[in-house]
């Protein structure tokens, strides 16, 4: 791949345009004599003394190369293995809408004046699956089917109060019930397993009244798949007839693709009204396997006139239909008031980034696909299941394991042979034949699982493999028992059918509605908006690895495995810590698993420890965090902790809660550099007394980007850390995900690491399960393609530009609040001679306040007004009113030249004046977007979360585009909001 010609950003060195004259002159703008300087005030104890041992830096020119070195050591071919993960080909859409940048790399849409690209997107998205599973309310998705089924039973147990106990049959599959048992460890969440019928390999009827009458009143849900582990249709609907009369909720485990035209029914039909929840996995109808992830974690609810609370109970985003205030059709987040960074400790759930980009990109396929391509991709699959299934039952030793139940896409065959023994036979012909399910059910039978697609699957090879194997077919075959009309889809979804053109340029239109770090500072403070190189795309999307399944054999996936153990290699170096796991989906499952840690930690030595330390000041997601691990309700506590006047942790409280909780006390959660962008300058001492009384200590890695390479987190006394591959390390936030995170941990908690290891084993790569594991956060190896980007950004970072990285960026900040302190205060109060670090807290002084209190601006509402105005100046806004109710939180990020930051702080500035000579300017803004301020409280009032999609949602086109006003100066934009802020004549 050729650097690009016309992105500076991307040619730049560690993708840092600044020139040396650029940050000489920063540097002398903030009194520092050189980038050292900046981390001057941290103690030196904590600091690295030397570069990283790190490898150097891989010119760009050479990534390209290396990425597809590494990728070649995989080896794909003709597979039959899916088992709950299929291979699709893809939509032609899909590449191409990879490649619109301001729906890649725009924020979540939290600003939705400037976000209508990221809202429509996942409105089509919402609706198309609506239409596919008949249920009234999809959200915007989570990480993947295993975490969906966990927040289903979650919700299901919210809307069943004082209930606490799931059935979860044996028919799941494996990988989702050990992520199922991981997360419920310390919770107040009981699982009861269902066994499966030995003869028809579905849930046993029996088992099932058993497990319902010993559980007794506190039953709040039953789960069930549709398809299930040996692919096999369960009985839906009496499995939901049982639930309800049971009195209990019904959550069936989906694959919306097996809903389309000639499919399986929608759960809404199943039983007399449908389940109550759906969960499942979506990714397949867009992307390939991708080792694994990311996926898309399909959730929806009923909402119709019958159960309107449900979905308080539900957890994610949810985007509905709202009005401007011109009366403009939009969309907008809705239901917000379930989130983590509104209900914190009293959220629904702690997820933070979801899969949205991946949403995005499924609803785009079934646009291009519509009816008409579902249903060719079902009949092609059924087509090739049958064949099969004549082939090779023919074969003497060959049998259907199942005969009386019905397969749709899936088969189970016994074998007369040792599973194993087939595998490698048709391995050593090149081929994957399926999965290994012996184990899955009790008794001891050889069963091998084969799954279709609508791809080319050529039968011949496996045939002649079975040939070898069990001798001459036989004229009889076995006979695959049709689904009856009970469990077929009676009507099509009618879902529309768009040419593929048509759809891209429907999605083009979308970016144009969003803003892109592309295009200039993207100043949303604790979020770093920082530039994501274009080659980190490219060789996450090398066919040699999308193309790989995350069960295939380990010798097939050497790249892959080998591209994890260097990423495990270099965090470890990168935080001074001795082990990481990559497992983790996002910041907010980074931070699950470090408490699930401390708890298996506590557990192992014997001790009850229930109570979490977390400044008041911390992210939503820290006390949603711990509420999901089990520190809330009866089962523990969390303990806030209150901050001085530079929002560090009050050292006399903490010293309060240590003398009234002792050894109940688990750990603590600091964020650091803190919420205000002040180094925790005492973290060290802070560790020692947590670790004196037993506890552990968890930094929220948020704040990497104005830290690594420089903090070693080991000296500063850290257990468990997360860092956001999605921040600080350049992956794409894709209008609210997918996320990643990477957690890092302490000697103590190394044998508990969740997931595998990738050990060096001779020339080969093999994962290790460590010895007392607490068990897998995700079924397979994580969101891998996130990791393909995170590490082709490493290499052409290297050990000096992980460094310069984080000091460019502190540098940056402090240069821009430089040019700002004359004109606006400085927060929190009392702490102006504080050093910050990557991003700032600004506010208005008090005659500012007076000014827009004297045309009627409320001052609790001047925060989310002032960053209206930022998105008429072609910017994002900061981060409004958090964590300081009335603060701006800018975080500039490494990203831009100083001429781009003077600009920036110039339209800041500019802001400024508007409030003091046209404060009525705040009252209309903004001015320039798709849509006026849009009405958020009527869109909740009324909430609307799908419709047909028989015509594309309208778009408002931007009044004056973000690349327009990029090129008109602060003055002419200033003049322009004057003018469209007077009242009409």
């Amino acid at each position: 791949m050729e650097p690009s010609t016309t992105d500076f950003r991307e040619q730049a060195r560690h993708y840092i345009p600044a020139s040396e004259q650029d940050i000489t002159a920063m540097l002398n703008a903030v009194g520092k004599p050189d980038l050292d300087a900046l981390f001057g005030h941290i103690p030196a104890a904590v600091r690295f003394q030397e570069l990283p041992d790190l490898p150097e830096e891989l010119p760009y020119e050479q990534l390209s190369e290396e990425l597809e070195r590494i990728s070649h050591k995989n080896r794909t071919g003709l597979s039959f293995l899916g088992d709950g993960l299929l291979d699709i080909s893809p939509s032609p859409v899909v590449a191409q809408i990879c490649n619109i940048r301001n729906l890649t790399t725009a924020y979540t849409p939290y600003q939705p004046e400037l976000s209508q690209g990221t809202l429509l997107a996942h409105w089509i998205y919402q609706c198309s699956m609506a239409r596919l599973t008949g249920f009234e309310a999809v959200n915007a998705s989570l990480y993947d089917r295993s975490t969906s089924i966990f927040e289903g039973i979650c919700a299901a147990i919210r809307m069943s109060r004082g209930k606490n106990t799931a059935l979860i049959p044996e028919t799941l599959y494996p990988g989702d019930i050990e992520v199922l048992e991981t997360l419920v460890e310390g919770m107040d969440v009981r699982l009861v397993k269902v066994a499966a019928d030995q003869s028809t390999g579905l849930i046993d009827a029996q088992a099932l009244e058993v497990a319902i009458d010993e559980v007794g009143d506190q039953l709040a849900a039953l789960v069930f798949p549709h398809v299930n582990t040996f692919g096999l249709v369960e009985d839906v609907d009496a499995l939901t007839r049982r639930a309800a009369d049971a009195g209990i909720k019904s959550i069936a485990v989906i694959d919306p693709l097996l809903l389309g035209p000639g499919g399986l029914k929608p759960p809404s039909e199943f039983g007399e009204e449908g389940v109550d929840i759906i969960v499942g996995e979506a990714h397949h109808l867009a992307l390939a396997p991708n080792f694994g992830g990311p996926g898309l974690g399909l959730f929806g609810v009923r909402f119709s006139q019958k159960d309107r609370n449900g979905v308080r109970a539900a957890p994610g985003r949810f985007i509905g239909r709202a009005r401007d205030c011109s009366g403009r059709e939009c969309r907008v987040g809705v239901l917000s008031t379930r989130e983590q960074h509104i209900r914190k400790d009293k959220a629904t759930s702690n997820i933070c980034s979801n899969q949205a980009f991946i949403a995005t990109l499924v609803g785009a396929a079934l646009l291009e696909r519509g009816d008409p391509g579902l249903e060719q991709i079902l009949s092609g699959m059924k087509s090739q299941l049958s064949q099969a299934v004549d082939a090779l039952t023919r074969f003497q030793g060959v049998k259907l394991a199942f005969p009386d139940s019905i397969s749709y896409h899936e088969v189970t065959l016994e074998l007369s042979k040792a599973t194993p023994e087939v595998l490698k036979a048709a391995h050593s012909a090149g081929i994957l034949a399926g999965a290994d399910v012996s184990d899955r059910i009790s008794g001891e039978r050889h069963l091998l699982k084969l799954s279709f697609s609508n791809r080319e699957q050529d039968l011949a090879p496996l045939i002649e493999v079975f040939k070898d194997l069990f001798g001459e077919a036989s004229d009889e075959a076995g006979k695959l028992k049709a689904p009856n009309a009970d469990l077929a889809r009676a009507t099509p979804p009618q879902l529309p059918s768009y040419h593929a053109d048509e759809v891209v340029r429907y999605y083009q239109e979308l970016g144009k509605l969003n803003v892109s770090p592309d295009d200039g500072c993207y100043p949303l403070g604790s979020c770093t908006m920082k530039y994501n190189p274009k080659i980190n795309d490219w060789a996450a999307g090398l066919p040699g690895f999308t193309d790989v399944h995350p069960q295939a054999p380990i010798e097939d996936a050497q790249g892959c495995l080998y591209l994890l153990h260097e990423i495990q290699e270099w965090f470890k170096k990168i935080t001074g810590l001795p082990g990481v796991t990559t497992q983790p989906l996002a910041g907010a499952q980074g931070e699950l698993v470090g408490l699930k840690l401390f708890q298996a930690y506590h557990r192992d030595r014997g001790e009850k420890r229930d109570v979490m330390l977390i400044p008041r000041s911390a992210h939503g997601t820290n006390f949603a965090t711990a509420t999901m691990a089990g520190f809330a309700g009866k089962l523990g506590k969390i303990v806030y902790l209150e901050a001085d006047v530079a929002g560090r942790v009050l050292n006399e409280d903490l010293d309060r809660r240590i003398e009234e909780y002792g050894d109940r006390i688990s750990g603590i959660m600091i964020t650091n550099p803190n919420t205000s962008g002040i180094f925790e300058t005492s973290f060290k001492q802070i560790a020692e007394k947590i670790h004196a009384i037993g506890g552990l200590v968890y930094m929220d890695g948020a704040n990497m980007n104005a830290i690594a390479g420089w903090v070693d987190l080991g000296a500063l006394g850290v257990d468990a850390v997360h860092n956001n591959l999605h921040k600080t390390w350049t992956i794409p936030h894709g209008g609210g995900g997918p996320g990643d995170a990477m957690v890092a941990v302490s000697e103590r908690l190394l044998p508990y690491l969740p997931g595998y290891q990738i050990e060096k084993d001779g020339e080969m790569y093999r994962p290790v399960k460590p010895e007392k594991s607490i068990g897998s956060f995700h079924r397979h190896w994580g969101n891998f393609a996130h990791k393909v980007r995170c590490y082709t950004y490493l290499l052409r970072l290297g050990r000096e530009g992980v460094r310069r990285m984080a000091a460019v960026a502190v540098l940056s900040a402090r240069y821009t609040q430089n040019l700002l302190d004359k004109e606006y205060a400085l927060l929190p109060k009392g702490a102006d001679s504080e050093p910050r670090m990557h991003e700032f807290i600004i506010t208005l002084h008090d005659e500012d306040y007076a000014q827009l209190e004297s045309v009627g601006l409320r001052k609790a509402d001047s925060a989310m007004r002032i960053g209206k105005l930022f998105l008429d100046f072609g910017f994002h806004a900061p981060t409004v009113a958090w964590p300081e109710p009335l603060g701006l939180m800018i975080e500039p990020t490494e990203s831009y030249t100083k001429a781009e930051l003077d600009r920036f702080a110039d339209a800041v500035k500019a802001i400024r004046r508007l409030i003091t000579e046209h404060p009525q300017a705040l009252l209309s803004a903004p001015h320039f977007t798709p849509i006026d301020r849009v009405e958020e409280v009527e869109a909740n009032r009324d909430v609307c979360l799908s419709e047909s999609l028989d015509e594309l949602p309208e778009i408002n086109l931007p009044r004056i585009s973000t690349r327009e006003l990029a090129k008109m100066s602060v003055d002419a934009i200033y003049e322009k909001i004057v003018e469209a802020s007077k009242p009409a004549a």
